[in-house]
C-alpha cells in the first residue's frame, strides 16, 4: 500500500480495517496529514482525488498485467472506489467547544495570516471586529454590546455610540426651558392675584352697596320691594287715610237695595312686548 501511495506528498500511513476471506478485497483508511489552510475542505477534496486516482490506476496495471488472467481472484476496475472521506479536525467546532456552553454561538472563526481564530466581534484587528466608535465593546449572553462614555464635555449614544452631544447645548437648552417655565408661572401668578384683588373689589362694592340702602330704610338684601305703589311713603301733596275716613260718613237712605249693577265682563288684553 505504501507503495501504492508514495507519489501523494500528504501520505501519511494505511490503517487496514478489512481482509475479505478467500479474496483480495481490502478495505482500509488513507491516512493524510497537511498544514492547514482557510480553503482545507476544497484541499481534501483535491488530495481524495489524487488517492482515487492511484488505487484504480494500481488495479488498472495488475488487469494489463495479467489480462490472460481467467480465475475468480482477478482485480475487478469497478470494484475499486473510494468512500466516507472524513475530516478530524473542524476550527469552527472547536473553537465554540473552547467559548463554552453560554456563548459558544458568538464566537466564529476568521482567517488571518492564513490562520485561524477564534474570535468574537468585541475582539480588535478583524474584519467582522465591532466598531463602537467613543465606548466599548463587552460581550454578553445576549451578544455583543457597545456601552457609551461619557466625557466632561460631552455625551455619546446610539447603538454603536456613534452620536455625541455637547453637555454645554444640553445645559443651555434647560435653562432656556426653565426660564421660559418661570416666566409663565409669573404671569400666571399675577394673574390669579389680580382676578382675586378684583373679585374682592367688587364684593365690597356689593356690602358698602347694602349698607347705605339699609340706612335709608330700603328693604334688606335679598327682599322685593314695589317702588310704583308703596303707602307708607309720604309725598308733599298726599293725605292721611285717617283724615279722610273720620270726615267721611256714608248715608244709604236713598239707595234703592233692589236695584241691580251689571257689570261687563272683564276681556283679557294680549300685547307684544
Amino acid at each position: 500500500m505504501d507503495i501504492i501511495y508514495s507519489g501523494i506528498p500528504e501520505y501519511e500511513t494505511v490503517n487496514i480495517t478489512k481482509l475479505t476471506p478467500g479474496s483480495v478485497v481490502v478495505e482500509h483508511d488513507v491516512i493524510l496529514k497537511a498544514k492547514f489552510i482557510p480553503d482545507y475542505k476544497e484541499f481534501i477534496n483535491k488530495i481524495a482525488k489524487k488517492v482515487e486516482e492511484k488505487i484504480k490506476n494500481a488495479t488498472q496495471e495488475q488487469i494489463l498485467n495479467n489480462d490472460t488472467c481467467t480465475t475468480l481472484l482477478c482485480f475487478n476496475m469497478t470494484a475499486t472506489k473510494v468512500q466516507n472521506i472524513s475530516v478530524t479536525y473542524d476550527p469552527e467546532e472547536e473553537c465554540r467547544k473552547k467559548a463554552g456552553k453560554d456563548f459558544a454561538e458568538h464566537f466564529f472563526v476568521e482567517y488571518k495570516d492564513e490562520r485561524p481564530k477564534c474570535i468574537t466581534r468585541c475582539m480588535p484587528g478583524f474584519k467582522a471586529s465591532l466598531n463602537c466608535n467613543f465606548g466599548t465593546c463587552r460581550l454578553e449572553r445576549s451578544g455583543p454590546r457597545c456601552y457609551c462614555l461619557t466625557t466632561d464635555t460631552e455625551w455619546y449614544s446610539g447603538e454603536t455610540c456613534e452620536f455625541s452631544t455637547k453637555k454645554s447645548l444640553v445645559y443651555g437648552l434647560l435653562g432656556a426651558v426653565g426660564a421660559v417655565v418661570l416666566v409663565g408661572l409669573v404671569i400666571l401668578l399675577v394673574f390669579v392675584l389680580r382676578s382675586k384683588r378684583e373679585v374682592k373689589r367688587q364684593k365690597s362694592k356689593v356690602n358698602q352697596l347694602y349698607q347705605w340702602h339699609e340706612e335709608d330704610g330700603g328693604p334688606a338684601p335679598g327682599t322685593f320691594q314695589n317702588a310704583g305703589f308703596n303707602i307708607s311713603e309720604e309725598q308733599e301733596d298726599s293725605m292721611h287715610l285717617d283724615s279722610v275716613y273720620s270726615n267721611f260718613q256714608p248715608s244709604l237712605g236713598h239707595i234703592d237695595s233692589k236695584t241691580q249693577v251689571k257689570i261687563q265682563r272683564p276681556q283679557v288684553m294680549m300685547s307684544s312686548l
